[in-house]
């Protein structure tokens, strides 16, 4: 099986202040892709791309995800402009809900969630494309507007999501999809089904890389546990056959994340672009995330 697009994330809760040193590092060891999170109230996704972006030369830096209530389309699409103008084909960004507690802890959470995200997206995306937008909406009030300056090409617009409802907008509206962590092999298999032919379909795993397979995935397991425990995302724990009660075993991690020796990791990353995930974005578990990163390029990418 071909290796698909391989990506890193940085995780919002890393020092902003790390954030130039392992853009550079995850350039060198390979990987084609550098995503950030932007987490209430850790640091901006665009402040963080355009750092990312300035101390790099060809690695794609992807933001996901931009909550789509705190947004107006106009000035986000001035700043995604800016980026992709700055630096073609190297930017992507992937819009979302935003955490359902944030959303409400800062008087943001849209009344009808699947609209406001159609509505944001689908102007964003025209603007980026050099449309003028008129549009007196629910959530979008834009009169006659247009970006002087849209980037050509203009970067790809993704949506976060694991519903079905979601995914029907991703495919109205977006260029693609962003799963999260814990979307093993029938999940992707599952939402590449549910999107048009010439989708980017990206997803995000769970990575440990040990000289002792079960024991790289018996450290996972614990998060695992949580994540399944926590029930924030039925449908992938339900599809990954993961949802009985009781503890989370060696297979059952195998199922939903890339863990194990790099020959382990490297099939793991195989099979899910072989359900149809064009990027695999590694999320290192542990303490130790740059030498989880460099252990894998080593075992994985060269």
């Amino acid at each position: 099986m071909p290796m698909p697009r391989v990506g890193a994330i940085f995780a919002a809760t890393r020092p902003i202040g790390e954030l130039p040193g392992v853009a550079r590092e995850v350039e060198a060891l390979g990987f084609h892709e550098l995503w950030l999170a932007e987490d209430c109230f850790l640091h901006s996704g665009p402040s963080a791309a355009a750092t990312a972006l300035a101390v790099t030369e060809r690695i794609t830096v992807g933001i996901g995800l931009l909550p789509v209530s705190v947004r107006n389309p106009a000035i986000v699409a001035m700043e995604l402009a800016t980026l992709a103008n700055l630096h073609p084909h190297r930017f992507q960004v992937a819009f979302g809900h935003g955490v359902e507690a944030w959303m409400r802890q800062i008087g943001a959470r849209p009344a009808n969630r699947i609209a406001a995200m159609n509505e944001v997206v689908d102007s964003t995306r025209a603007l980026l494309h050099g449309e003028e937008v008129t549009r007196h909406d629910r959530f979008v009030d834009l009169d006659a507007v247009r970006l002087d300056a849209p980037p050509r090409p203009p970067p790809p617009l993704l949506i976060g999501t694991t519903g079905e409802r979601g995914m029907a907008t991703a495919r109205a509206v977006a260029d693609g999809l962003v799963l999260p962590e814990g979307s093993g092999e029938a999940a992707v298999r599952w939402a590449a089904e549910q999107m048009d032919e010439g989708a980017t379909l990206v997803v995000y795993a769970w990575m440990r890389i040990e000289d002792d397979g079960p024991g790289a995935r018996a450290a996972l397991a614990p998060a695992v546990q949580a994540w399944r425990d926590g029930g924030m995302y039925p449908n992938l724990v339900e599809r990954a056959g993961v949802e009985a009660p009781g503890e989370i075993d060696d297979e059952a991690v195998g199922r939903v994340a890339v863990a194990g020796t790099g020959e382990e990791c490297a099939d793991a990353v195989r099979r899910l672009g072989d359900a149809g995930a064009d990027s695999v974005v590694v999320v290192p578990a542990g303490d130790d995330p740059s030498a989880q990163l460099k252990r894998f390029a080593q075992a994985v990418l060269r």
